[in-house]
């Protein structure tokens, strides 16, 4: 047997991504999912593991593995099993479940004198390991590291390792999933990559990739090494947003989607959208154009002392609205020049910049309308990029992976659970009642929304990336104007700000949008016709956008008869559809994870693979 596997093990959102090429199966899965610390960030033994779980594989039985990995080899100064095992032990040791707990008694342990932390490790018999594990300093190359993992799991099997720019991790992924063949743009934006690059562009033509664009960011920011500064050393587009993140208050590198939310809110016209302007220019030559990064004006921009005088003299709405208002006027003009030089209008989007939804729609309505964002658009889909340019290097050609164009184009890549094991799982829980719906879920689940009924649905294959599509998600109905209010205060507890998005029927979508593209994977806002926002209230943001997930039967069967039964009982096949998960927690993985989220939120109900979950 023989396998792809592509790993993310570097920065944030590490992940494994498997290819069965005897099969033309695909295993995916981010390390978050099954430690649910967000954006984790540990070496991805979890993922390996829960593959040969869930697979029922026998190790033994693979002869040879193509490892792709999402970063150039690099020396490592410590390695990273070490680190995992490091992180494992405090995990362990503070006892949270959740990543807001222990962060807060990690910082309490550290805080900690000497003597005292001696005497807790102690206490709880830890001591001799605390120190095993502190003491542990190898050094090992990446490239030893992952051979290593690798065969301790598949002891047979011979292992070849490639390690590929982050960037054309990026580039491969939205292209061999995109509904495109020939006369394709790849354009990757993100924080950093590999050589300081955040930035690339390639031209697929004739089968082949070809690099016609290259954006690197200058050295470090000097002054940028401290407490306060330590969310934006790198100098790059998506850096800029994370830093703006940051200093609002939220979390960098994983909320810029507040940050985008509430910029609807505020008015963009001010210092700081008029700096921005000075600190990235385009540039062109005959081989490439590019971004460049003024580094002394960002500099300035971005220091403790003119960032604090920007809070103290503009709204936190109107802050946001700078950066996001920036970040699409300039992303436009850097887009439109990379079409106009290659003549090339089929785009396709990687990177965590193009996680913004508004800056997609930006493009879709004034560039062009063939556009593709790859679901997995951060770095757990790096990984999937690395696995795909696995294949490539090891003689396969983009035909030989068209079939994920055509077979695999929703990325219903996690894991599954039986109604068998569900039922085990639903034995083990007092203070529920459950009632078996068999595979009359779906209209039983649209008849208790259409109630006013908050509840949430857990069936099929896991999602692939951050958007939940149907298979592990909360819903609720659109037409309420208060149903926001709700799941935001009592069920996400997210700020009020934050839109929710609407899972709608392909068949509603032109009667419901000015403007729109059948986009499955909630990638991409529309604009809402003016007459609906008033009667679906709650599938707009205050700007009449919806980023909204169009669903037809060949989709997701199930989930489409939900929706369908939806429009019959309300008159719109329209369904709040955002992540099964309590604010903090990542999407529920395991039937355990679900009823612990549902039995710690206010919500009304949960389908379990059609059984009726009610407390």
């Amino acid at each position: 047997m023989e396998l792809y596997i592509g790993i993310n093990f570097e920065g944030h959102d590490s992940a494994i991504f498997v290819l069965e090429p005897e099969k033309n199966e695909v295993f995916a899965i981010s390390t978050e999912r099954i430690t649910r610390f967000k954006h984790d960030t540990v070496f991805p033994l979890p993922p390996i593991e829960k593959y040969i779980q869930y697979s029922g594989i026998d190790p033994n039985s693979v002869t040879r593995i193509v490892c792709g990995n999402s970063k150039v080899m690099q020396k490592s100064s410590r390695a990273r099993l070490n680190q995992y095992e490091r992180e494992m032990f405090y995990r362990e040791l503070m006892g949270e479940k959740y990543l807001k707990g222990y962060k807060k008694k990690k910082a309490e342990f550290d805080a900690l004198s000497p003597v005292k932390k001696t005497f807790s490790l102690i206490f709880k018999g830890k001591y001799r390991q605390y120190l095993n594990v502190e003491r542990s300093e190898e050094t090992i190359f990446q490239k030893d590291l992952v051979n290593q993992v690798l065969k301790t799991y598949f002891p047979k099997a011979e292992i070849r390792l490639d390690y590929f720019d982050h960037e054309e991790c990026h580039a491969v992924s939205s292209y061999v999933t995109s509904p495109f063949y020939d006369d394709v743009l790849l354009i990757t934006m993100d924080g950093h990559g590999d050589h300081n690059c955040f930035s690339r562009a390639y031209v697929v033509k004739n089968g082949s990739m070809k690099l016609v664009s290259e954006s690197i960011s200058p050295d470090k920011f000097l002054h940028f090494t401290g407490k306060y500064t330590r969310y934006w050393d790198e100098c790059s587009i998506g850096g800029m947003y994370t830093y703006f993140t940051w200093k609002l208050g939220f979390t960098p590198n994983a909320d810029e989607g507040k940050v985008e939310a509430l910029a609807a809110f505020g008015n963009h016209k001010n210092e700081i959208y008029d700096k921005l302007w000075k600190c990235f220019s385009i540039f062109e030559n005959e081989i490439n154009i590019g971004i460049r990064v003024h580094k002394e004006e960002a500099e300035i921009l971005f220091s403790q002392d003119e960032f604090n005088t920007f809070m103290n003299t503009y709204k936190k709405e109107d802050i946001a609205a700078a950066i996001q208002k920036f970040l699409e006027e300039f992303m436009l003009i850097y887009i439109k020049k990379l079409m106009d030089r290659t003549g090339i209008k089929n785009l396709c989007f990687s990177g965590g910049v193009f996680a913004n939804v508004i800056l997609n729609l930006r493009v879709f309505e004034e560039l062009t309308p063939n556009i593709y964002i790859i679901p997995a658009m951060a770095d757990d889909g790096s990984g999937e990029g690395a696995c795909y340019a696995a294949c490539l290097n090891d003689g396969k050609s983009l035909d030989d992976l068209k079939w994920l164009k055509e077979k695999k184009y929703m990325p219903y890549f996690g894991t599954s659970y039986s109604r068998e094991q569900i039922l085990e799982s639903l034995n083990r829980n007092t203070g529920i009642q459950v009632t078996d719906m068999k595979d009359s879920w779906p209209e039983k689940a649209a008849d208790l929304v259409a109630q006013g009924k908050v509840g949430a649905i857990f069936h099929g294959r896991m999602e692939w990336g951050p958007r939940a599509l149907g298979n592990r998600s909360i819903i609720a109905d659109c037409r309420d104007p208060e149903i926001t209010k709700k799941i935001n205060g009592s069920i996400k507890n997210r700020p009020l700000f934050q839109p929710f998005c609407p899972s709608i029927l392909e068949e509603e979508r032109e009667r419901l949008f000015e403007k729109s593209y059948s986009n499955k994977h909630m990638t991409c806002a529309f604009r809402m016709k003016q007459e609906f926002r008033d009667k679906i209230p709650a599938s707009v943001h205050v700007d009449g956008t919806g980023r909204a997930q169009f669903v037809e039967e060949k989709d997701n069967p199930m989930y489409y008869r939900y929706l369908k039964e939806l429009k019959k009982l309300t008159g719109f096949g329209v369904s709040i559809n955002t992540s099964f998960n309590k604010h903090g927690r990542t999407i529920v993985e395991t039937p355990e994870d679900a009823l612990r989220d549902f039995l710690d939120t206010n919500m009304d109900f949960v389908m379990l693979e059609g059984y009726l979950i009610t407390r």
